[in-house]
């Protein structure tokens, strides 16, 4: 913009000020949203400012509405050319003296209008939180297209049609998500806190706890330190925006908004990633019911080989050599291991069916057993208002159980009194008596010819039992399974067979704990998939867990007896990798703790894949050089 053109153009009865140009010019970008909606060619500006555009424009930059016109007969050109991100470009203050004059005219920056035949408007307050412009209060309006074959009301992030029903999202990512009816969440914010979930296991509650003291206001850092900002020339306002009517919508984020936030916004990056669109019932209860069928879709997805990564190669993982024979040939392994993390499932053991509602103990299925003695192996009905049957030992247990608050030495006391004694480690540390552990103690009135009696009971939720992780030695995940009974060897060699499905992709070498039970497992069942990768155990548990008599460990899993993975007395490859990764995996434990299993297996899943990119961009930083293997290699 240059000034000869500006006083050439500019009516010479009007006053030009440089100054309130420049404001005008920057406020009026703001506005062009607002402007395109009452327009049906948007190919060229308007001759004139609606009025409401006017009235705010006068307000924002102190002119009269006749300069405010002369402004936009001046620069409306360039203005109508423009294709700014206006979010990252303008200022706080201006978004703030935009919206002052605006929320009154009931509008505000930014609103989102795809069609161009919309009529019958609704709208109403809402509040959007941003990651630099604090918490805002805006109008959301939502039009209605009449035109044929349309009939569809059209939302800021999504359009639904009379007929179906169906919530149907834009293509792409949206600049500001819609969590809830009056509330928005900007998309730069969501990804800020997904990857303080990654880094920090920062929970839902504690995202909301973070926005709210230190970025819902722009000024947080001097309110929340007033007293070493006395007398520094800072202006501390009152709560509530100077300048705005009374809101109906707080402009506090509460930790329903950031969950809802996270999974709306991973599920709209992953249909972006695949170029696909969204698609849900638009009449369901809610945000929650709304996306679980679309959470379970991507979850399936993600079995086996669905991650991202799963072609990951570096020099850390994928090795080559020349053999004794001069011949180039590559080494490739994977490490297998588990945590102890799980979400509540049916009390019945390995039982995969999804429980009647979260605070139940079974599935639909299993559900009669609710009236069945809590205790394991007993089939006797429950008295009335207790969990389990007449049984004195029983009884006693649930006693123990549902004693909150005393000392275990005090319920070991009273169990002593009825005449069965307590382990020491029988109760969990990590999670306070009386919801979901599984209560053992042991008979001590004398032995049975079988050795001491062991009760075993469950009177909360039973969890899964573990999640288990296939991943390089690089430390990039390949899958990530729910083991719900236990570990057992069968459970792994089918999770290693849905994680390497074909011959070609299969590892060299696959090490696990107790690869010498997995691998007479796959023997004993005639199981031939993995005939050529070699199962060595990790140095430090075939020392401290393997005893020397156990002939087939020493024979197929001793790590000495494959020489070309030792270099300088060292392992080439990381075999502790998936211990490490699981103290970062267990640091979620406290947030999924009581998170529906959908949900549960896609908020891993999504932190595994984030992770995932991290881990690649390091090894990429550290020399390491990763790259792809094509997928027709794999899977010819």
């Amino acid at each position: 913009m240059y000034c000869s053109p500006i006083s050439m153009n500019f009516p010479s009865s009007v006053p030009l000020s440089i100054e309130k140009l420049l404001k005008f010019y920057r406020l009026v970008r703001l506005a062009k949203p607002t402007i395109e909606c009452a327009m049906l060619d948007r190919a060229l500006p308007p001759q004139d400012l609606p009025p409401q555009i006017v009235n705010i424009l006068s307000g924002a930059v102190q002119a009269s509405p006749d300069i405010v016109q002369s402004y936009w007969q001046l620069i409306k050109d360039d203005i109508w050319r423009g294709q700014d991100d206006l979010a990252s470009n303008a200022s706080t203050d201006e978004i703030e003296l935009y919206n002052m004059y605006a929320l009154p005219q009931e509008t505000s920056f930014i609103p989102t209008n795809p069609c161009r035949t919309l009529t019958n408007p609704r709208t109403h307050k809402a509040t959007l939180f941003t990651l630099r412009n604090g918490s805002l209060p805006v109008y959301t309006t939502s039009l209605y297209c009449r035109g044929p074959g349309c009939n569809r009301r059209y939302y800021h992030n999504n359009f639904v049609h009379d007929a179906s029903n169906t919530r149907v999202y834009y293509g792409g990512v949206p600049q500001f998500v819609q969590v809830a009816q009056h509330f928005f969440m900007e998309s730069a914010l969501l990804e800020f806190f997904a990857t303080a979930k990654v880094f920090g296991w920062v929970s839902a509650m504690n995202c909301a706890r973070i926005y709210n003291t230190t970025l819902s206001r722009c000024d947080a850092h001097i309110r929340n330190n007033s007293k070493a900002y006395a007398g520094s020339g800072y202006t501390i306002f009152n709560d509530g925006t100077p300048g705005i009517p009374a809101w109906q919508t707080s402009f506090q984020l509460e930790d329903v908004h950031v969950m809802n936030g996270f999974f709306l916004y991973s599920v709209l990056l992953d249909k972006g990633e695949r170029q696909s669109i969204l698609t849900v019932n638009h009449k369901e209860g809610s945000q929650r019911e709304r996306l679980m069928a679309v959470l379970d879709e991507r979850n399936k997805r993600m079995e086996g080989i669905g991650q991202e990564k799963y072609t990951h190669a570096c020099d850390l993982c994928f090795i080559v050599f020349e053999d004794l024979n001069g011949q180039k040939m590559k080494m490739q392994a994977a490490v297998c291991d588990g945590t102890t993390i799980g979400f509540p499932c049916c009390a019945v053991h390995d039982c995969k069916l999804p429980l009647i509602n979260h605070r139940r103990r079974f599935c639909a299925i299993h559900q009669h057993k609710d009236q069945q003695c809590a205790v394991v192996g007993c089939d006797s009905p429950i008295e009335d208002g207790f969990r389990t049957c007449l049984v004195k030992e029983h009884r006693a247990l649930e006693t123990a159980y549902f004693q909150k608050g005393k000392a275990l030495f005090q319920l070991r006391a009273r169990l002593h009194r009825a005449g069965i004694t307590v382990p020491a480690d029988s109760a969990s540390t990590e999670a306070p008596v009386g919801d979901d552990e599984e209560v053992i103690l042991e008979s001590c009135d004398g032995k049975s010819e079988g050795g001491n009696r062991r009760l075993q009971a469950y009177f909360g939720r039973r969890r899964a039992h573990n999640q288990q992780l296939i991943m390089r030695p690089c430390g990039i995940i390949l899958s990530r399974a729910t083991f719900y009974g236990s570990e057992a060897v069968s459970a792994v060699n089918k999770f290693a067979k849905a994680t390497f499905p074909s011959p070609e992709s299969t590892p060299e070498y696959f090490i696990f704990d107790n690869n010498c039970k997995l691998d007479a497992h796959q023997r004993n069942i005639n199981d031939e998939h993995f005939k050529d990768t070699a199962k060595p155990v990790d140095v430090f548990h075939f020392r401290s867990k393997h005893k020397e008599s156990d002939t087939h460990c020493q024979r197929y899993c001793n790590p000495a007896a494959f020489p070309e993975i030792i270099k300088d007395g060292k392992w080439r490859f990381n075999s502790s990798i998936c211990e490490q990764t699981n103290e970062w995996l267990g640091g979620y434990q406290a947030i999924l703790r009581d998170m529906e299993a959908t949900r549960f297996s896609f908020y891993l899943d999504e932190m595994i894949k984030r992770r995932n990119r991290y881990m690649e961009l390091e090894l990429q930083r550290k020399g390491h050089c990763p790259w792809s293997i094509p997928i027709g290699t794999l899977f010819p």
